[in-house]
């Protein structure tokens, strides 16, 4: 039994003697093994983990999101003057200071009351023309047409000024009110030709009590890129 003891422990000695010429030989012939590299060794194996990694491609990503709409201003300009039109231009979202209305391409729409001109036709030396849109909505219309647009002409201003045929109603007595028709769209030219879509929201300075009238509110968006997207 002793002797069976002394083979056993002879054994053990003998491997621990070989296991440690081998490391001390894969020390000299690979370099140096770091402390880190040894306690990985000398730990049990683990289960591999075989689930795939989930990596996050932020210019994929970023390229398949659906683009920002345009954004949408609401102006309110003073048409109040029944002898001269107060001008706006969609590049720079105000009014603007025009002398010679039928020679400058700096404005783009312009007001008289309820009256409204764009820069083209007998109006101005720009593009400005018109489509009007009828039963829709300002959020519906994505899209410019591709034709259909109309100048002011010596007969009549594209955007006509009169009831229901262009941007208002007028109720008549007693209350005498002008209302925007909620259902048009109105997809204007620029004097560059760049596009806006146009809704008449408003003719009051105080709207819900249709007090101080010839105060024209409008909202709009305006695609200066030269696409016909909204």
């Amino acid at each position: 039994m002793k002797s069976i003891r002394n083979f056993v422990n002879q054994y053990a000695t003998t491997f621990l003697i070989l296991t440690l010429g081998v490391v001390v030989v894969f020390s000299f012939s690979c370099g140096p093994v770091d402390e880190e590299d040894v306690e990985q060794l000398l730990q049990p194996d683990e289960t591999t983990d075989t689930t795939p990694s989930v990596t996050m491609d932020t210019d994929t990503q970023a390229a398949v999101e659906e683009p920002d709409g345009l954004e949408v201003f609401t102006f309110t300009i003073d048409a109040t003057n029944r002898e001269a039109w107060a001008y706006f231009s969609f590049d720079s979202g105000d009014v603007v200071e025009i002398e010679d209305a039928e020679n400058s391409e700096a404005w783009d729409i312009g007001f008289q009351r309820t009256q409204v001109k764009l820069n083209g036709g007998i109006s101005g030396p720009g593009m400005g023309s018109v489509v009007m849109l009828t039963e829709t909505t300002f959020e519906a219309v994505t899209e410019a047409p591709a034709d259909g647009y109309k100048a002011d002409t010596e007969d009549t201003l594209a955007i006509v000024p009169q009831s229901e045929k262009g941007w208002y109603i007028y109720t008549g007595p007693p209350a005498h009110w002008i209302l925007p028709l909620e259902n048009r769209v109105f997809v204007i030219k620029a004097a560059d030709g760049t596009l806006a879509k146009v809704q008449f929201i408003g003719y009051y300075k105080d709207n819900e009590n249709k007090e101080d009238s010839g105060f024209v509110t409008f909202k709009y968006a305006h695609q200066p890129d030269g696409s016909h997207n909204f």
